[in-house]
């Protein structure tokens, strides 16, 4: 990583209003580093063969950015940076023709950093949509692949605390800010990624969470991947708007098939009919991405818990991620009510199980069936 002293000056770059990677590029390609653009003295600068309002407008802003200040305003958010110039910027990010000329980071990116999957979807989660983002994160971050995700609330926080519960890593991408945590209710959340993972943003400091930021932000969740899974969205959801971003960056898609009478579903079986990888489970994804040294070590993982009889077998049979009564399984077996209820408190002790209201039980998210 380069010294704060380099840092600076890219910095500076950064903060120059409505100059993108074109425009800064336009300019750095007459300069043999950020440093030397910064200095050059304005009449220098408006000798370049480029056109005079891009200059004028460049020198204008360069006089009003106070550079030290604005380092230590980063130290203060408990943040650093990771510019273009340094080996640690993500190497799937380099490559986007609009990448960021840095990045804001609270925690650490490490270089398996570029083993990264997204798993985004709906605010709105349902239980279904909750367990299977939450299942396939842990299982992926547990075979070291680093989760992406946006810190919302519903499908965000399901994948990021799966990789937290498997101890993983998880990067989150925020359209905010480094310091400011959006929504309020995932602070607890962000410091447990931050000392698991990272917290990145390209967004100045003070920027708050304006809507128009956030489909810019979703750019970043794809081009920091290797493919992104939608583990649940409606017909319509930000979530598609990072499907969006991923196929122009010829990155895969994933969706997770849902209930047709299910409308949060909907936008994940469209994703399907339209091209999209299905997954049932998490050896689709490592298949599709050739991750197959990985696959097996998963498969030994979720082949460890299995039903020790025959009544354990027989309810695990009426078992989905979709709760059913206990007087339905009763019927479905034909099982003794007394035989049922014992049955299912060892299958919960096991994890195989989860109680979802009274009476009523589902499928454990990690129970490999």
């Amino acid at each position: 990583m380069q010294p704060q002293s380099h840092q600076q000056y890219w910095l500076g770059l950064h903060l120059v209003p409505n100059f993108g990677i074109v425009r800064i590029s336009q300019l750095l390609a007459h300069f043999e580093s950020a440093e030397a653009l910064w200095r050059e003295p304005d009449a220098s600068l408006m000798r370049l063969n480029l056109p005079g309002a891009l200059l004028r407008r460049f020198c204008e802003a360069r006089r009003s950015i106070e550079l030290e200040r604005e380092m230590e305003a980063v130290a203060r958010a408990g943040a650093s940076l990771v510019t273009l110039d340094d080996e640690a910027y993500p190497s799937l990010l380099r490559q986007l023709s609009d990448r960021p000329l840095l990045l804001y980071i609270r925690g650490q990116l490490q270089s398996e950093a570029d083993k990264c999957l997204a798993v985004v979807g709906t605010r709105k989660a349902s239980k279904y949509g909750w367990d299977i983002a939450n299942q396939l994160a842990s299982q992926l971050a547990s075979q070291g692949i680093t989760i992406v995700s946006g810190l919302a609330q519903g499908i965000d926080a399901a994948a990021h605390r799966g990789a937290l519960q498997a101890r993983g890593r998880t990067i989150a991408l925020v359209g905010t800010g480094i310091d400011s945590i959006y929504p309020r209710q995932n602070t607890d959340l962000a410091e447990e990624i931050e000392a698991n993972g990272a917290i990145v943003s390209e967004m100045p400091l003070g920027t708050m969470p304006l809507a128009k930021n956030f489909p810019q932000r979703n750019r970043l969740i794809s081009g920091m991947s290797l493919g992104v899974l939608v583990a649940e969205a409606p017909a319509r959801s930000g979530a598609l708007n990072t499907v969006s971003h991923a196929l122009e960056q010829g990155r895969e898609v994933f969706a997770v098939p849902h209930n047709v009478f299910n409308l949060s579903g909907r936008g994940c079986n469209q994703l399907i009919q339209d091209g999209a990888k299905l997954v049932a489970d998490v050896d689709d994804i490592l298949d599709e991405l050739d991750l197959t040294h990985i696959k097996a070590q998963t498969r030994i993982k979720t082949e460890r818990l299995q039903p020790a009889n025959d009544a354990e077998d027989a309810i695990l049979e009426q078992l989905s991620a979709d709760p059913i009564h206990i007087d339905v399984i009763v019927r479905q077996t034909q099982l003794p009510t007394a035989t049922v209820t014992s049955t299912l408190t060892m299958l919960e002790l096991k994890g195989l199980a989860e109680s979802a209201g009274p009476m009523q039980y589902c499928r454990a998210p990690d129970s490999g069936r």
